[in-house]
C-alpha cells in the first residue's frame, strides 16, 4: 500500500470510513483484549478472540525457545526471522484493526499468522537430531488427528455460513 498508493494504514482508512471502526495500536499490549477461555463452537467472535491469544502465547513461546537455542550456541534463529517478523506485523495490524469491535474476525487474520509461524517452528524442528521411530509415528498420528479435527470445524463453519450465520 505504502509503494503504490503512499499510505500504509489504507486497511484502516477503510475499516474506519466503511464501519466506523477505529485502529487501536496498543491494543496488542492490553491484557484485557486476550481471552483464553476455550469458546463454544457456536460462538466466532470467542474463538477469534482464543485463537487471537493463542497467538499472543505462541509469540511468547517462540521468543523463550529461540533465546535458549541461541544463547546455547545450536541456532540458525536468523533464517527464521522472516517467517516471525512477518508474523508478527500481520498480527499487530489485523489485531490493531479489529479490537475496538472486540477482536471480530480475527479468526480469518490469524490463518495467516499461523501459517508463518508452523513454517518458522518446522525450521526450528529440523535443527534437532531425528527421535525414534515410535517417537515419529506418535507424532504424526497427533498431526493427522489435528488435521481431521481442524477439516471437521472448518466443515462445520462452511456448513453454517451457507445457512445465512456470521463466521469469522
Amino acid at each position: 500500500c505504502q509503494l503504490r498508493w503512499g499510505r500504509w494504514d489504507l486497511y484502516m482508512l477503510t475499516q474506519e470510513a466503511g464501519w466506523a471502526i477505529e485502529a487501536d495500536y496498543f491494543a496488542v499490549f492490553r491484557p484485557g483484549n486476550y481471552h483464553f477461555a476455550l469458546p463454544s463452537i457456536h460462538d466466532p467472535t470467542h474463538a477469534s478472540q482464543f485463537t487471537s491469544a493463542l497467538a499472543g502465547v505462541t509469540f511468547l513461546a517462540i521468543a523463550l525457545a529461540e533465546l535458549v537455542a541461541a544463547w546455547r550456541g545450536r541456532s540458525g534463529w536468523q533464517k527464521r526471522l522472516g517467517f516471525y517478523f512477518a508474523a508478527l506485523v500481520i498480527y499487530y495490524l489485523s489485531v490493531a484493526g479489529v479490537a475496538s469491535v472486540q477482536l471480530e474476525s480475527m479468526l480469518r487474520y490469524d490463518l495467516c499468522v499461523h501459517a508463518l509461524i508452523v513454517l518458522g517452528l518446522l525450521h526450528y524442528l529440523r535443527e534437532f537430531r531425528l527421535p525414534p521411530l515410535y517417537v515419529r509415528a506418535a507424532a504424526m498420528t497427533l498431526a493427522a488427528l489435528a488435521c481431521v479435527a481442524g477439516l471437521g470445524l472448518q466443515g462445520f463453519y462452511v456448513w453454517n455460513f451457507t445457512r445465512g450465520n456470521w463466521i469469522a
